[in-house]
């Protein structure tokens, strides 16, 4: 029988029951001022003596008395006869009251000369002008930033009581292997408690990553015990789900109290709390943005709670650039790219899912829609909490479309100047969409070189729109398969297609037609795959016989090839908005001879990689 959730509650009851478990923590720890910096004040700081302690001079040159000087004019130059010489932050000697720097005189015989007046206290920084002994410097509860440590030493304090917490996180599962080793078929890079520790680490949280612990319930034990025994917090990184090799609940169970076991989030719903010997031990889901998720709004929200430092983004309000469904009852987290299109910010969103972690990467922000509602209407404005900068919106680009390799390298190219590429996947028809709806910088279509393809998919949605068309890349596709093709025999093999309205899947539609095949009579032509790739994985592993890919992924794999045509990857920009500094740079990059180096290069490097893996 499977095992199922212990149970499902909404999220600001979860948020809500783990406070009331989990009161604030009133611990603390000394530590030396350098290594201050992060860490949440556990009391006001104050300074130990007045800056400056005396009158000094701000500039070099001469401590005067004003009075003596009150003759000098431009054409009755004056004689500083009783001055002493002095430097920046010298002390002012006794009876004199101001500085004329050194710039504003001149020498004749040994005496210096001026020709204005000093005001009193001209040039003098007074006793306690930056802080006096015994003022406040940082209140408690501030999280210490780089540039407070150099005041903080100036006013004397060299060492800062901080709120200390300490969290144990523990990797698990036998199919992880640590950072540096190349993963194998079927294994997966430790990367969640990375992620966890710098995370949690800035908020001022003291953090231990623990080995990897394999899929055995009395490792995970025994692991589990010695971190509750060293820390204030614990958190189990996968296990926690109900699959049959996760044991974080059957352990934890085991050990103390599970508080709840399942959240109405997406993603992240597998989330665990329990308590350990009065501890909070949280498992956390192994998908990577499943547990980003559980780390920013929960196991953030308790360590704020605690008093430590969260980390907030700026909120802006912008315009959802299409309709997004949600399933009632659940608060969904989705990563989008926020980029400003003619004087409009708009939101796209990202595919979701917790295990496509470059949606993260490539996005700027994120969208909440709550529980209590089914979904978000197509231009409606939205909250979004920006992970980058405010600053950064306004040099985004975005182009929304079919994410083509090529345009990773011109997003470089494009960086260079100044300039943030966000390519936002989608089909080639929500691109055209886009477009028409002006909620994006650019969009990447990759069609068939041939006329009624650009006719039925672009001109026929943007009848009235002035485009200009910059290519980006070509590829040649074809049919890839572990043998010599037989037109013949091509019932008896099995294939893997590409989705509807791709490149790939429009030319072996049309060879099949020259063929005057009957696609109801291919075994696996209605077996979709998203990516390429996977169809030179189906066809090397003998999933399949044939599919389509790209010529040079079927040459690195090693399987036949039966060309159909080529694919152009080109970027489509509305004439209107080329003038945009932003836009213009964009066509400039996709049109300049660096830009078409590096996909020499990059195809270089490829070929080299797969021979290098081939040998």
């Amino acid at each position: 029988m499977p095992r199922r959730y212990l149970n499902l509650i909404p999220l600001p009851d979860a948020l809500a029951v783990m406070r009331r478990a989990f009161p604030p923590l009133d611990r603390t720890e000394t530590v030396p001022l350098r290594l201050a910096v992060g860490r949440v004040t556990a009391e006001p700081l104050y300074a130990e003596y007045s800056v400056p302690q005396a009158d000094i001079a701000m500039f070099d040159g001469y401590a005067v008395r004003s009075e003596d000087t009150l003759q000098a004019q431009d054409q009755r130059p004056l004689p500083l006869e009783n001055c002493a010489p002095i430097n920046t932050g010298e002390v002012l000697p006794p009876s004199f009251d101001a500085v004329v720097m050194i710039e504003d005189t001149w020498n004749e015989d040994g005496i210096p000369w001026i020709r204005k007046s000093a005001a009193p206290w001209q040039h003098v920084r007074h006793a306690g002008e930056d802080i006096r002994a015994g003022e406040l410097v940082l209140p408690k509860g501030h999280q210490v930033r780089p540039f407070d440590i150099g005041a903080l030493a100036t006013y004397g304090i060299t060492q800062v009581k901080v709120r200390s917490v300490r969290v144990g996180i523990i990797p698990t599962g036998s199919d992880l292997v640590p950072l540096g080793v190349a993963p194998a078929p079927g294994q997966t890079v430790e990367t969640n408690t990375l992620m966890a520790e710098a995370y949690l680490t800035r908020m001022g949280a003291t953090c231990r990553r623990y080995r990897i612990v394999p899929d055995d319930p009395d490792l995970i034990r025994s692991a589990l015990e010695e971190a509750v025994a060293e820390n204030d917090l614990v958190i189990l990184s996968a296990g926690s789900s109900a699959g049959s090799r996760d044991y974080s609940s059957d352990v934890v169970g085991a050990l103390g109290e599970i508080i709840f076991h399942g959240i109405a989030v997406r993603p992240g719903k597998p989330v665990l709390l329990a308590r350990v010997d009065d501890k909070p031990v949280l498992g956390m889901p192994g998908y990577p943005v499943a547990a980003q998720t559980v780390l920013r709004e929960i196991v953030g929200d308790l360590l704020a709670w605690w008093g430590l430092s969260p980390v907030r983004g700026e909120e802006l309000r912008v315009r959802l650039s299409r309709k997004l469904a949600s399933d009632l009852g659940f608060d969904e987290f989705i990563p989008v790219s926020v980029g400003q299109v003619d004087g409009t910010c708009w939101a796209t969103p990202h595919p979701r899912g917790g295990g496509i972690q470059m949606t993260v990467v490539r996005a700027n922000g994120y969208l909440h829609i709550p529980a209590g509602r089914e979904g978000i209407e197509a231009g409606e404005e939205v909250r979004v909490r920006l992970t980058v900068p405010l600053e950064r919106i306004a040099r985004t680009l975005i182009c929304t479309g079919v994410r083509h390799p090529a345009l990773n390298e011109l997003g470089n190219c494009l960086s260079e100047a100044g300039y943030l590429l966000h390519c936002c996947n989608a089909s080639t028809m929500r691109a055209v969409l886009a477009i028409r709806a002006k909620t994006c910088h650019a969009a990447s279509i990759c069609i068939p070189e041939t006329g009624a393809a650009w006719n039925d998919l672009v001109l026929r949605y943007l009848p009235e729109v002035d485009l200009l068309r910059v290519p980006v890349a070509r590829t040649e596709l074809g049919i890839a398969a572990a043998s010599d093709l037989d037109t013949d025999s091509l019932e008896s093999l099995r294939f893997v297609n590409r989705p509807k309205g791709s490149a790939a899947r429009i030319l072996f539609d049309m060879w099949l037609e020259e063929q005057e095949i009957d696609t109801a009579r291919l075994t696996g032509y209605e077996h979709e795959v998203r990516t390429p790739e996977a169809v030179v994985t189906a066809v090397g592993n003998g999933f399949a016989d044939a599919g389509v890919c790209p010529a040079a992924m079927a040459r690195d794999a090693g399987l036949r090839f039966t060309p159909l045509g080529y694919e152009s990857c080109d970027l489509l920009i509305r004439e209107e908005c080329a003038e945009d500094e932003g836009v213009a740079s964009l066509i400039r990059a996709a049109r300049s001879p660096e830009f078409k180096e590096r996909l020499q290069s990059l195809e270089r490097f490829r070929a080299d990689r797969a021979g290098r893996t081939g040998a």
